[in-house]
């Protein structure tokens, strides 16, 4: 959290007009979003903690979604109030909250998705598909808030090649390598993907009632899965 207002406050003082009173609410804005987002990361790693524990009570998973949905709304309420407090800046402030936006929903998704595996009698097996494509989705929309919000300090700084130049610089070029690594890693899996969907055939109905087994990479039940040369059942 340190981190992340000293980060905001030097860019802001660096970047936006010189006025300390206009840059103290413009860092205390941000830094409650920021405070905000770090409860939605601390809510992932509860989630990663629950699901490794044998049992849990539903109503901890309850409580957490409800608190997400609070986050979510407190978010979008925090960013109404851009409208009135900050109108010279809305599309910094819009940057900067999309993705604390994006970061609530992915977990919030993680849960819903979890609760659902939870309540149906044979699981939800769409669950990792849907947790894959949404972080997915969300690291992306992310990355590209931040570009565009770097792209627009320096437009705004301008190019004089300075301290705030070189560091403006280094994040875009390290923001573009993280979205090309994104794009290889996902073309890399859908490439596997394919190729595992072609190489094998899909279990039928009835070897998967004899089968009657969890998957052993996942140790979830199996309603549908591939079949192995040597007859073994695996989820796709």
């Amino acid at each position: 959290m340190l981190n992340f207002l000293l980060f905001k406050v030097i860019f802001v003082g660096a970047v936006m007009e010189p006025v300390w009173q206009h840059i103290l609410r413009l860092s205390i804005w941000i830094g409650v979003l920021g405070f905000m987002r770090i409860f939605s990361l601390l809510s992932r790693d509860r989630l990663d903690n629950l699901t490794t524990i044998a049992f849990v009570s539903m109503k901890k998973y309850y409580k957490i979604t409800a608190f997400l949905s609070t986050i979510l709304f407190s978010n979008i309420v925090w960013y109404m109030g851009t409208l009135y407090f900050f109108p010279a800046s809305i599309a910094f402030l819009t940057l900067e909250f999309l993705p604390v936006v994006l970061d609530t929903l992915q977990v919030l998704i993680r849960y819903l998705t979890h609760l659902m595996d939870q309540w149906r009698d044979n699981g939800f097996e769409s669950r990792r598909l849907i947790n894959y494509y949404t972080e997915l989705s969300a690291d992306v929309l992310i990355l590209g808030c931040t570009l565009l919000q770097y792209l627009q300090l320096m437009w705004m700084h301008g190019i004089s090649f300075g301290f705030v130049d070189i560091v403006l610089f280094l994040n875009v070029r390290s923001v573009l390598k993280n979205l090309y690594s994104k794009i290889v890693m996902y073309r890399d899996r859908w490439k596997a993907m394919a190729y595992v969907r072609d190489q094998y055939v899909d279990a039928t109905p009835e070897e998967l009632a004899n089968y009657n087994d969890d998957c052993a990479i996942c140790r979830e039940r199996m309603k549908t899965a591939k079949k192995l040369a040597c007859g073994h059942l695996f989820h796709l």
